[in-house]
């Protein structure tokens, strides 16, 4: 039979008692499909949480099926299939649920879905597996789309995690940091591999994407070492990965932070499948599709044709959603006004969702969540969500307890009472490394803002699935209402999010005890303040105006990686990023542009060593056009180094790496900048915040205060947590320098005026505590201790040794003259306008001093370090610089 024309009266054929008609929505959309879409090769659908997605996955799928044709509905875990199959039954339809192993999948099930007998449902897995037990289907609906993604992760990437393969990751860390020294990942990455967390060596510096050069110089001992690895017998999923995966990797890209190597493509090889080749249509459900170029390159897909959806059917909320954002600034895991807010929820319903950017934020947060529960006479079961899916089930239904996500935000439905509390812990700008990597440094790729906006719109439908739901959201994070108050940064958003988004604004500048009440009474299922607060919020709240986006290069980035890996043919690839280079070229000192560049010279390089002679000078061409392209960022310093390396002009390679500190004290801006903005009063309180520590006597404000100009210095700052830490440490790679700091403070001490050799002997012993660990990786390390003080007692002084003393005064007069220079480039500074954020950093550079200032000015007293020898080197004004003091 033909596909229905009128879904309305196919869904009557069923007589379900569950599905009797309809949803607006679902008939708009299912109409739509029946005249102009059923033909469509790849097709998108976005429709809001609650509005019906499974009815119009279930309907297509059948209608498919009577004609004659092979149908799958992939979900994200088998949580969800399971639940797909149940409201297959309540229809009335045909379906077989598949899961497992190849050999757990009955042969009746797998012969119903062969003969057209019956729809398939199962997860991304079990479908997309390198050897799947049934045929390829004819129709594919993805529900949830983007969770495809992480399927095509455990298929195309091996991953080796410090914690899971923890000598393995050592090991390869170290030889890395070795050859390569500019990578401040690389340096990060070897120190934690060596050391235990409550050392303080946790990393703070962002993923890197190593040279392509540097990989193939490391490619054959990368493979000796994985080979030789006892990790890659004791875990089945490296091993299956590496061994399916490892004649590639020198095609990969090589990602690395602190925490974890990453082999993959940039963009994954779906369309070379034939589980998706094979098939005459794909549909992608979401409630967050968002820009569909996007999609492709995510999975690696054909081009994606989006329906289009009118804004009464696509732009509702299903019940009622309370966002409460957090508003100031809190060193605690959990900020104390969310603590506050969350025993208000927690009484009324002890049972909360986490959603966490990373596994081991999740971990972080799972630990730091029970112990402050548990001080708060609340002992609650938790789960850390695995890929599996188990703990979803758990969760449900437990009376009590939380689940804690890593880098999901969909997938997961929970209605009423399964849980009605959801956090974001943290702004989730980046999933993985290979985010990480293009958020740090190609800050011009609209497409991550568009990635960031749907995960929060994805976390915001976790708990509203029907009118009568209702769910607390509390946005943690302080970048969240930094973020929200840009309308660039709204464009695109569903106006009925921003209307609650805006409401979610005006909330944090509420008093606590109103906010109490309102939550209070929200839990409690008392809505009229929440209902009252809520109408003045409807409505058009932003006028409607298209993004600004860069040339869409999807069709030519996804043929390209597609030739690169499986294929290995690298003059198509090169062929195809040309032609992304060149619609980038337009656009004047583009990161994201330069990246197409290198991408460029990636695969003409590969030529090359294929024996290809003309490759060796093209490449070397387009490899200097793009990272001319992309400035005086630290990523393409690193690059520009490791062409020169391989041009043997060593001298060119160290004066690449001359502005790898400036660098990292302007990427320290940037972070800054965008959590407390450029407006409003967040800058000056964090501003005033520094200076009431530094000149604090209270040993924990001081401690706070170093930390955070450390970090504003560019360095990864630490208040080590084991006993008898020292008080705060700085460490840092920049290009070829790597230096280390302790700091023991004596700032509180009002009963003497002198330095004991206690006081010296306390600061010796960090000093040697850190050269153990850090010295047999290059680190030169230095030891100080800071106070107040201005004198010694008795023989105390000729302890020093190595030990310098600096004034606390002088810290304090060194933070001013950051933050006059910070004033400046604020003034200028621009998250969405690229070439100004460029050009206020070019307007600082000449005042920020090289690499290696702070030992310096150590060496230049054997005692006493003032406020002149520690700014020695600091250029303190310049004809257009603010006061220190603005």
């Amino acid at each position: 039979m033909p596909l229905p024309t009128d879904y309305a009266a196919f869904l009557g054929e069923f007589h379900s008692a569950k599905f009797e008609k309809l949803l607006p929505a679902q008939a708009y959309v299912l109409e739509k499909y029946a005249a102009s879409f059923a033909q469509e090769s790849d097709l998108a659908i976005q429709l809001p949480t609650g509005a019906g997605k499974t009815l119009i996955a279930l309907l297509i799928a059948e209608a498919w099926r009577r004609e004659g044709r092979s149908a799958a509905i992939l979900s994200a875990n088998k949580t969800l299939a399971r639940q797909m199959e149940k409201e297959a039954k309540l229809l009335g339809m045909p379906a077989v649920l598949m899961e497992g192993s190849g050999q757990d999948i009955p042969a009746a099930h797998k012969r119903a879905f062969h003969r057209h007998a019956a729809v398939a449902v199962m997860n991304y897995w079990v479908y997309f597996n390198q050897k799947p037990a049934i045929d390829p289907a004819d129709l594919i609906i993805m529900d949830d789309a983007h969770l495809a993604e992480h399927c095509l992760h455990s298929l195309y990437s091996v991953e080796i995690n410090r914690f899971k393969h923890q000598e393995l990751f050592a090991t390869i860390a170290t030889e890395l940091a070795s050859r390569f020294p500019e990578y401040p990942a690389l340096v990060d990455a070897a120190a934690s591999g060596k050391s235990d967390d409550a050392s303080g060596m946790s990393s703070d510096t962002s993923a890197e994407l190593l040279s392509f050069i540097s990989q193939a110089d490391i490619l054959s001992r990368l493979v000796e070492i994985i080979e030789s690895s006892p990790s890659l017998q004791n875990d089945t999923d490296l091993k299956f990965r590496w061994r399916r995966l490892r004649n590639h990797v020198g095609d990969f890209n090589f990602y690395v932070s602190g925490t974890a190597i990453w082999l993959r493509p940039y963009v994954y090889p779906l369309s070379t499948t034939q589980y998706y080749s094979q098939a005459q249509q794909v549909i992608y459900l979401s409630a967050t599709i968002g820009d569909p170029s996007d999609l492709r390159r995510r999975l690696g897909g054909r081009a994606i044709k989006s329906m289009p959806v009118p804004k009464e059917h696509s732009e509702v909320t299903s019940g009622r959603r309370l966002i409460v954002m957090n508003r100031l600034a809190d060193k605690e895991d959990i900020p104390k006004r969310m603590q506050i807010l969350l025993l208000a929820a927690l009484t009324k319903h002890p049972k909360s969702l986490w959603l966490c950017s990373s596994e081991a934020e999740a971990t972080r947060a799972r630990t730091a969540v029970s112990e402050w529960l548990n001080k708060n006479g609340l002992v609650h079961p938790s789960w850390v969500l695995t890929p599996l899916g188990d703990e979803i089930d758990k969760f449900k239904s437990s009376a009590i307890g939380h689940l804690f996500v890593a880098g999901r935000f969909d997938g997961m439905d929970f209605k009423g009472d399964e849980c009605r509390l959801v956090v974001l812990l943290t702004l989730p700008k980046a999933i993985n490394l290979q985010e990480e990597f293009i958020t740090s440094y190609l800050r011009d790729s609209d497409f991550m803002r568009r990635r960031l906006n749907q995960r929060i719109v994805q976390a915001l439908g976790r708990c509203n699935r029907a009118k009568d739901d209702y769910a607390l959201y509390l946005l943690a994070d302080q970048r969240f209402p930094t973020h929200f108050g840009h309308d660039a940064n709204l464009v695109g958003l569903p106006s009925n999010i921003v209307g609650e988004l805006d409401m979610a604004q005006d909330l944090a500048d509420a008093e606590e005890a109103e906010l109490v009440e309102l939550v209070t009474n929200f839990m409690s299922g008392q809505f009229s303040k929440f209902d009252s607060l809520a109408k003045n919020y409807e409505g058009p709240t932003l006028a409607s105006k298209p993004l600004q986006t860069a040339p869409d290069t999807s069709e030519d980035e996804t043929l390209g990686w597609n030739a690169l890996y499986p294929s290995q043919n690298y003059g198509l690839a090169a062929d195809h990023f040309e032609r992304c280079w060149d619609k980038m070229r337009p656009i004047v000192n583009t990161e994201i542009g330069a990246l197409h560049g290198w991408q460029w010279a990636k695969s003409l390089y590969s030529q090359h060593l294929q024996g290809d002679r003309a490759a060796r000078t093209k490449f070397i061409q387009v490899l200097q056009d793009a990272l001319g392209k992309g400035q005086k960022s630290s990523w393409f310093n690193r690059q520009r180094a490791a062409l020169n390396r391989y041009l043997a002009d060593a001298v060119a390679a160290s004066e690449a790496l001359q502005e790898e500190y400036p660098n990292a004290i302007i990427r320290a801006f940037d972070e800054l900048l965008e959590k407390v903005g450029v407006k409003g009063e967040k800058f000056q309180k964090y501003c005033e915040k520094i200076s009431s520590n530094l000149v604090s006597d209270d040993h924990s404000l001081f401690q706070d205060g170093l930390e955070a100009l450390g970090r504003l210095l560019g360095f990864t700052a630490t208040r080590p947590k084991y006993s008898a830490a020292t008080d705060c440490r700085w460490r840092g790679s920049f290009g070829a320098a790597k230096e280390a700091y302790t700091f023991e403070a004596k700032i509180e001490n009002k009963e003497t005026s002198a330095l004991s050799a206690t006081d010296i002997g306390q600061a010796h012993i960090q000093l040697a505590r850190a050269a153990t660990e850090l010295s047999n990786m290059g680190f030169a390390v230095h030891g100080t201790l800071v106070t107040h003080l201005k004198s010694f007692h008795s023989g105390a002084q000729g302890s020093l040794g190595a030990i310098r003393v600096i004034e606390k005064q002088a810290v304090f007069e060194l933070w001013k003259v950051v933050q006059g220079i910070l004033v400046k480039y604020r003034a200028h500074w621009s998250l969405e306008d690229i070439p100004a954020r460029l050009a206020a950093a070019e307007g600082i550079r000449s005042r920020l001093p090289r690499a290696g200032w702070l030992a310096r000015a150590l060496e230049l007293s054997e005692t006493f370090v003032g406020s002149a020898v520690l700014l020695s080197e600091w250029k303190t004004a310049d004809s257009g610089s603010a006061s220190p003091h603005s």
